[in-house]
């Protein structure tokens, strides 16, 4: 398939940084990419996304559309910089139902997942859960408890998946583990705390909460192998994308 445009969307800063980079081995390797491919990231929140993709589509129409970056695991045996390959996403409502399932295209993915199997740990599974708030683990139970199938659970992915499905867009999926079933995050409250702050508060912020803190310094070691392993992916998509081979 000839692609005129393809868009490689993410979250966090940190998550476009590693796709810039794996575009920029691509471009070494000389693999042809030109300017089929372009890197976004659509910020954290879930009106933050869709408003950074509505306004993104307005100027542009991509062909094909890839979401990624980081996940949290709802499976048990999913470890930190494990790839996931959804079959399908789930939208959890506000209330914690699932409100819909969308289908995955998969002949969108040119074997790529095969080949990536050569490199890390790659896990086609059932169901991503897309939801509208954070799940710390007793969320995760609550998920595996509504569908057994749920694997790995992210919260950027309902609003991406909602504006691509009502706009006919094609789009494709792959995640990185970054927590673990059972990892212990700081509060919501206290990471945003520290993104809103700046020099001394962000320090006085640490010293006042050594607990969240500790949590916090004991996270970055998953979140940079997370990085290192979506970088590798993100290169291999490429090749993938700009060199198809059939499945």
């Amino acid at each position: 398939m000839d692609y005129k445009l393809i868009l490689l969307l993410s979250a966090f800063r940190l998550e476009e940084k590693a796709l810039e980079k794996a575009l920029k081995i691509a471009v070494k390797k000389n693999v042809p990419v030109k300017d089929k491919i372009e890197v976004r990231s659509s910020g954290v929140g879930l009106k933050k996304c869709r408003s950074m993709l509505e306004n993104y589509l307005k100027h542009h129409m991509p062909d094909l559309v890839l979401i990624t970056g980081i996940a949290g695991a709802v499976h048990p045996e999913l470890r930190t910089g494990d790839v996931v390959f959804p079959e399908k996403v789930c939208l959890v409502d506000v209330s914690g139902e699932l409100s819909r399932s969308i289908e995955v295209p998969r002949y969108l993915l040119h074997g790529f997942n095969e080949r990536l199997k050569r490199c890390t740990r790659v896990h086609k599974i059932p169901i991503l859960a897309a939801v509208l708030r954070t799940y710390h683990t007793e969320d995760k139970d609550v998920l595996r408890n509504m569908d057994p199938d749920i694997h790995a659970v992210d919260m950027e992915s309902y609003s991406l998946v909602d504006v691509l499905t009502k706009k006919k867009i094609p789009f494709i999926f792959f995640r990185v583990i970054f927590d673990p079933y059972n990892m212990k995050f700081p509060k919501d409250a206290f990471i945003d705390a520290l993104f809103r702050s700046k020099g001394k508060k962000k320090i006085l912020i640490f010293w006042r909460h050594p607990v969240l803190s500790f949590r916090l310094i004991m996270i970055i070691p998953a979140m940079l192998k997370s990085l290192r392993v979506l970088k590798k992916c993100a290169f291999g998509f490429i090749s993938s994308a700009v060199k198809p081979e059939a499945e």
